[in-house]
């Protein structure tokens, strides 16, 4: 009977373990575990291509449509090398390749219409940041557990160390159209699953309003403001577990933004 007892005892530990996230977790293991994961998904997600679809309508200032829209679906592709033994691997980015603009083949203007994706060719992994390379540049904190998709999860809250900094520039061919760089300024929340270490969901949000400067060549033919205002620029992605064959595995990929 004493026996018995001790097993029911440890059985009960083994559910409650895998139902919930080891409260002893340390931070550094956190970080540890969930970028060998990235790096893990980055080396593997090279072989795949995947097809972004961003729609894109103009608004008011009462929020109502202004204008069409456009339909822009581009090819995307991870490029990451992994680093030497022993040396930090740098961080990853996505290539992108625009295939269609409302149905139709990119025309000349395509690629200078004021929108996002036509400006860019390549943008940073978001999830970079849990490489060993680039966690010097934020600090982390855990911020309690949490479910996603019915899996038990690990909140690890991040923020960038470094002040936002903004560099502005007017489009080539579109002197009404300005593009801009966002450095630092921001923080978020990632969601990492408790069992694997992957991540399930991401979100980003600016730290702040931003002042954004308005390029000196359209100062000098206006006498309006000097700067825009970013009251918010929030992003969330999640991700899921997506089967392979021929090899057969699975990776956890995103499946939307």
């Amino acid at each position: 009977m004493r026996s018995l007892g001790i097993a029911m005892s440890l059985a009960t530990v083994v559910m409650v373990a895998a139902d919930e996230p080891d409260r002893t977790t340390t931070l550094a293991t956190v970080l540890q575990r969930a970028g060998e994961r990235v790096e893990r998904y980055f080396a593997r997600a090279q072989s795949i291509v995947c097809l972004e679809m961003v729609r894109l309508q103009p608004l008011t200032a009462g929020w109502s449509s202004d204008g069409i829209g456009r339909t822009v679906e581009s090819e995307l592709r991870l490029s990451w090398a992994p680093a030497p033994d022993g040396a930090p691997p740098p961080d990853a980015h996505m290539l992108r390749q625009v295939l269609r603009v409302n149905g139709h083949k990119p025309r000349v203007n395509d690629w200078n219409n004021c929108t996002a994706p036509e400006q860019q060719t390549q943008e940073p992994q978001p999830l970079s940041l849990l490489l060993r390379s680039q966690r010097a540049d934020y600090t982390f904190e855990l911020a309690g557990q949490a479910r996603v998709d019915r899996r038990p999860a690990i909140l690890l809250d991040y923020r960038v160390i470094t002040d936002v900094t903004v560099k502005t520039r007017l489009v080539e061919g579109r002197e009404d159209c300005v593009s801009f760089d966002l450095e630092g300024g921001v923080r978020g929340r990632i969601w990492i699953d408790a069992e694997t270490f992957d991540v399930l969901r991401l979100d980003q949000r600016l730290s702040g309003m931003v002042e954004i400067p308005l390029p000196k060549k359209l100062l000098r033919r206006s006498s309006g403001p000097t700067s825009w205002t970013m009251e918010r620029w929030d992003t969330e992605i999640r991700f899921k577990q997506v089967p392979f064959t021929n090899p057969d595995e699975t990776l956890v990929l995103p499946s939307s933004m």
